[in-house]
């Protein structure tokens, strides 16, 4: 995907606020992955970073001030933050873990 494709996929998400589905299940006891179960069927293995993301997903919070809040907490200005954060917001919500 192109950096003109991810910012087009910031900016019509950018305002939405996007709320989590599933709950926390567990955390592998060796590495570093999270797993969330939507239902009986489907559990899902997250990476921390995507694990983070999903958890900021309150409903409460605009995609922005989601990149706003990471950018501040990793130190790291909010233009390499978006993309990353638009990307696992979207295929999250492609596996219906979160709503937008």
């Amino acid at each position: 995907m192109s950096e003109k494709e991810n910012k087009n996929n910031f900016d019509e998400i950018k305002d939405k606020r996007p709320s989590k589905a599933g709950e926390f299940v567990g955390k592998e006891e060796e590495g570093e992955n999270y797993y969330v179960k939507l239902d009986e069927e489907r559990v899902y293995e997250l990476a921390p970073i995507a694990y983070y993301v999903w958890s900021m997903c309150t409903g409460e919070k605009t995609v922005s001030e989601i990149v706003q809040e990471i950018s501040e907490e990793a130190q790291l200005p909010q233009d390499q933050v978006r993309e990353p954060v638009a990307m696992i917001i979207n295929e999250l919500a492609k596996v219906s873990l979160v709503n937008v």
